[in-house]
């Protein structure tokens, strides 16, 4: 998409829409808040919110508060735990799953067509994208102190067969592997997390695919639904309601380290998810805001010029709406 989209404004809020099938994960909202504070401190406005699809009413406080930069966000309300909020892995009280779809084509072509669709779906009950167009060229006033950027990111887990071609050795060192009684793991499953992010009035678009893992990393975090409710009595380790051990449903994998008081893997596991969905996400966000910064439209450099120097280079009010 081609339209000259115009710089973020200190009267203009960001609303970022999340989507995506993960279900009994932490909530992705102070993750996407995080990734994108951290890109909009490299602008000189702009607020910020983030709501996740379908929970706006459970994971936001009735209040936002307002964090360092001018940023604003809802706190998680009691009970939605956080990625680095303790051991939320060993929970077994509800199922967990990161809803991974097979195929490469196939999960990228199901995260963009859930970006489309939360985003017709919003634009449809707020009066159509054309009213959403027209109310991003009014000018602002006290009836119409900020204006509002919808931005409709989603996130799809993406399982596949590892490329054997990757890393391949020559013929005869081939050969030698397969005879050889050395672990060799670079056939198996992975999984990445594919990310969309569409801004339907500015006409952009931007998405990428990330790091893989392994995909035996992800079946030791997902956890099937328990044939029972959990009991308070079963062993583990306290950190708190919910992170209560239950040896009986850990992964048989791991089940030996765990059970031998060794660390367990889960631990480390879930700070590189963390750590793969930041940085794919963090991508798209620094590329969306550099694209609204005029970083790489015309000319070099353009993205440090103040925002009164780029509204007068064409980044105007007509822009904003994308005509």
């Amino acid at each position: 998409m081609h339209t000259l989209a115009p710089p973020i404004s200190s009267h203009e809020r960001l609303l970022i829409h999340i989507t995506h099938d993960m279900v009994g994960y932490p909530s992705m909202d102070p993750l996407i808040h995080g990734v994108f504070s951290r890109v909009m401190s490299q602008v000189e406005g702009g607020d910020l919110l983030v709501i996740q699809r379908g929970q706006e009413n459970t994971i936001r406080s009735p209040t936002s508060e307002k964090a360092p930069g001018g940023h604003f966000f809802g706190t998680g309300s009691v009970g939605s735990a956080g990625w680095r909020d303790g051991p939320w892995w060993r929970a077994t009280d509800l199922p967990r799953d990161l809803g991974a779809v097979k195929g490469l084509t196939e999960g990228t072509k199901l995260c963009r067509a859930s970006a489309e669709a939360y985003a017709a779906e919003y634009f449809s009950a707020h009066g159509g994208l054309e009213a959403a167009k027209q109310r991003a060229v009014d000018p602002v006033s006290e009836s119409n102190p900020v204006r509002s950027s919808d931005l409709f990111l989603a996130v799809q887990a993406v399982s596949s067969a590892a490329d054997p071609d990757l890393f391949a050795g020559s013929t005869a060192g081939e050969r030698e592997k397969a005879d050889s009684a050395v672990l060799d793991e670079q056939g198996d499953e992975v999984v990445c997390f594919a990310v969309y992010i569409l801004d339907p009035v500015h006409e952009i678009v931007f998405s990428t695919v990330s790091q893989e893992i392994p995909a035996k990393w992800v079946r030791w975090l997902d956890a099937p639904a328990p044939l029972t409710p959990a009991s308070s009595g079963d062993d583990g380790a306290g950190g708190g309601p919910g992170s209560e051990l239950n040896l009986e449903r850990v992964p048989d994998e791991i089940r030996e380290i765990v059970e031998g008081g060794g660390v367990d893997p889960r631990e480390w596991v879930a700070e590189w998810v963390e750590d793969v969905l930041n940085l794919s996400v963090g991508i798209v966000a620094q590329r969306y805001v550099a694209r609204r910064m005029g970083v790489g439209e015309g000319g070099i450099g353009r993205g440090k010029q103040r925002m009164e120097t780029l509204l007068e280079h064409g980044a105007g009010e007509a822009a904003r709406a994308g005509l």
